[in-house]
């Protein structure tokens, strides 16, 4: 009877999550603290008029490798790479795109080659592909995304 009743449960709460489409995602409140912590210790002067000071201050606030926005077609927009950010933005966009179209649903591409993390999302109208030595949530990468189309919309480089 027990058994019989716990089925039912998890039927009916695999068919509400179906048909509500809810979202069971939980913060990453651990990865949260140590991130605000982080955050407390140090400053992070962003307001500078300078995009490749501004790029380098955001780097290490948000404790990424490498920075780049593009628009969905593959444009670069801004970039903190070394002399490769067309071929990285073409292939970035081609990939969300290929991804999206698949999943329409899905938010963020992590790919973890030689140790290193790319990640891969959209936010906005732009494309932001990040190069970290540790995944970010996405949480954590809307913050990055948020703190670059401020300084985009105050430089009127949007």
């Amino acid at each position: 009877m027990v058994k019989m009743l716990k089925s039912a449960k998890n039927l009916l709460r695999s068919f509400a999550a179906k048909v509500l489409d809810l979202d069971d995602t939980v913060k990453p409140m651990a990865h949260l603290r140590l991130f605000e912590d982080y955050l407390d210790k140090h400053n992070f002067d962003t307001d500078t008029s300078d995009l490749n000071e501004f790029l380098e201050v955001l780097k290490k606030k948000h404790l990424v490798d490498e920075i780049l926005v593009s628009t969905t077609n593959g444009g670069t927009i801004v970039s903190s790479t070394n002399g490769d950010s067309v071929s990285k933005s073409v292939t970035g966009a081609a990939l969300f795109n290929y991804v999206e179209s698949e999943h329409p649903k899905s938010e963020t591409i992590l790919i973890k080659s030689n140790g290193v993390w790319n990640m891969i999302f959209s936010y906005g109208e732009k494309l932001y592909i990040i190069k970290a030595s540790s995944d970010l949530s996405i949480v954590e990468l809307r913050s990055l995304a948020k703190d670059m189309e401020k300084f985009l919309k105050t430089r009127a480089l949007n």
